[in-house]
């Protein structure tokens, strides 16, 4: 199930995670190991995530791999240390869609926010290239899951892509 998606105005949210390369095919088998990764560094740094889990889609080769960051947002900045990077969220304005569900329509998901965003004459930030697309902000925060829920159906994703 999704919502019907809208616009919202948000300010810069730091965030601290972990960057990887991954084929899109093979993100369910490579992303949820990082995350307690990030978790371990998060609790050494006496930090508390200040919102959830968010994998961020940074680029896409023409080939369907993708540089992806897995991480949590926290209160204020932190210092990348080892694998783990500090950075921020942009302020400004990002398109929304809120999926609701197991994680097996996700695509759907992205897909239906990206013709809504063409039909209200939005545009995406990214850069294309023959290298591939790098995106501004393409970000999916797993505002409820499996650690909430073993009901799937009450799984809730928010997809965001910043705008301008």
């Amino acid at each position: 199930m999704l919502t019907t998606p809208s616009v919202q105005q948000r300010d810069e949210q730091h965030y601290v995670a972990i960057r990887t390369r991954v084929a899109m095919n093979d993100i369910p088998k490579e992303l949820p190991p990082l995350i307690p990764r990030v978790m371990d560094w998060l609790g050494k740094h006496d930090l508390a995530p200040a919102g959830p889990l968010f994998f961020q889609y940074r680029h896409m080769d023409p080939d369907n791999t993708l540089i992806t960051e897995v991480g949590f947002p926290v209160s204020r900045p932190a210092q990348a240390e080892g694998q783990v990077i500090a950075g921020s969220f942009p302020k400004g304005k990002y398109a929304i869609i809120t999926h609701q569900g197991d994680y097996t329509h996700i695509r759907e998901a992205h897909r239906e926010l990206d013709k809504w965003v063409k039909e209200q004459g939005l545009k995406e930030k990214s850069t294309p290239s023959p290298e591939g697309t790098e995106w501004g902000g393409r970000i999916e925060s797993y505002v409820k899951g499996p650690e909430s829920s073993p009901d799937a159906t009450q799984w809730k994703t928010d997809i965001l892509y910043l705008v301008g």
